[in-house]
């Protein structure tokens, strides 16, 4: 996850703050002040994490490879969706929330910044982000994951 932390690093010139890198056919790498939270409790407060967004990881929300191994496709880039502003200007050193949704997305509870494969980017402080790997608005959520039974745990 270097590469990730690299990008989103003051000095790499990438966006500084929470930052979520799409690369292609691979996990969502989130650097800066992270928290992911399941069941209402938080099982992670790091600066440092890769989410599952194939849908088979044995160990979800958390990549475990498992991409590799079902050839989950996809470019890393922004087909649709977006995120959401708050109201008020977050600090820049806000965590951002990850609120894995039971059978369903990762919501975004702070502010991010998404970047793609190919350097575009969405910011904002709400939104959902898709771990079924089946949306057509990847990496944003389309609702896909109700229609192929999508498993959160």
């Amino acid at each position: 996850m270097s590469e990730a932390r690299e990008a989103g690093s003051p000095d790499s010139g990438g966006p500084a703050g929470n930052v979520a890198e799409v690369p292609p056919a691979g996990p969502l790498c989130l650097t800066g002040r992270i928290q992911v939270e399941v069941d209402g409790e938080i099982v992670a407060d790091t600066d440092d994490v890769a989410l599952c967004r194939c849908g088979h990881s044995n160990n979800k929300p958390f990549c475990d490879g498992s991409h590799n191994r079902v050839g989950f496709s996809d470019q890393g880039v922004i087909l649709g969706g977006r995120l959401v502003p708050g109201r008020d200007e977050p600090a820049e050193d806000d965590p951002v929330v990850i609120v894995c949704a039971t059978d369903g997305p990762l919501l975004v509870r702070g502010p991010l910044t998404v970047v793609a494969s190919d350097g575009e980017t969405r910011q904002g402080t709400k939104g959902a982000l898709c771990r079924c790997g089946a949306s057509s608005t990847k990496p944003f959520c389309d609702g896909t994951h109700r229609e192929t039974g999508f498993v959160s745990g």
